[in-house]
């Protein structure tokens, strides 16, 4: 957790209003932190990365994958919508769940139950410069034609890059992402160990492993996700052996001090990474 902005703003309105020694200064509630943080990070943001989206539609019995192309900026939902990598969302703290840190890494989740619209589920973590997060979303407006519908996708956003690293290093922290076949548990998440590095030779080479993915709920392991020598091309990386077995990542922020990605795995998983430089 970052403080120093909301602290050096304490420190003025108690300097002006002839207040005393630290004991004066409030502090802020987690988050209320927290959500300064997003909005800071999703206003910078020059990158979107996200998985393709997993529907349940009511009565099929297979799942629909809406396909999602991601460019700079934008991503491509199907052929009808566009998501912006620096568009804003307003968070609430009421909907808004700080945890302990994941591997170094802030970690946060966002429930929202209130809203006429559709009900949310968002399993995240976030650094200086990038925020990535897996989510479920239930669709439940009686006039949304979508109506009754459960959505699963992971996403990150953050400032990219677009350089790659000049220098061998390891990044750690940690996954997140949705089984798709018990989506209907809004609140069942997969977590797992995130370690990114890179060799330099005649080329610049990401090696990504996700390791220990197991269900917070449930306890069902899942096999590791072992992604290695992919090229680096401009701060971006991607591997594609199939829709259900993909894996993309860039680097963010002043000399590559973070690095994350998303991901799609054979077992029913759709989710995001991220972690710090050691």
């Amino acid at each position: 957790m970052r403080y120093c902005i909301t602290a050096a703003l304490c420190v003025l309105m108690v300097g002006c209003m002839g207040g005393g020694g630290s004991s004066d200064i409030p502090v802020p509630p987690p988050e209320y932190v927290a959500i300064q943080d997003y909005e800071r990070i999703a206003s910078n943001a020059n990158l979107l990365l996200s998985t393709d989206r997993i529907n349940w539609v009511p009565g099929q019995t297979e799942p629909e994958r809406v396909s999602v192309e991601c460019k700079g900026l934008f991503c491509s939902v199907g052929y009808t919508a566009f998501l912006r990598a620096n568009k804003v969302f307003r968070l609430l703290p009421e909907e808004t769940i700080v945890l302990p840190d994941t591997n170094g890494i802030n970690t946060g989740i966002e429930h929202v139950t209130g809203s006429r619209f559709n009900d949310l589920h968002s399993y995240g973590g976030w650094m200086e410069y990038s925020f990535f997060a897996s989510t479920v979303v239930l669709y439940k407006a009686d006039d949304d034609p979508d109506q009754g519908v459960i959505q699963t996708y992971g996403t990150i956003n953050g400032n990219a890059t677009n350089t790659n690293p000049e220098v061998e290093a390891t990044w750690t922290g940690f996954a997140t992402a949705r089984d798709h076949n018990i989506a209907s548990d809004m609140e069942s998440v997969v977590t797992g160990d995130a370690s990114i590095s890179v060799t330099i030779g005649t080329q610049v080479l990401a090696n990504v492993h996700l390791t220990d993915m197991s269900n917070i709920t449930t306890g069902q392991a899942y096999t590791d996700m072992i992604f290695e020598n992919m090229p680096v091309e401009d701060g971006q990386f991607s591997r594609y052996h199939a829709d259900n077995n993909r894996l993309s990542g860039a680097f963010f922020g002043p000399d590559h001090e973070e690095v994350g990605g998303v991901f799609d795995h054979p077992e029913g998983l759709v989710g995001a990474y991220g972690g710090a430089r050691q």
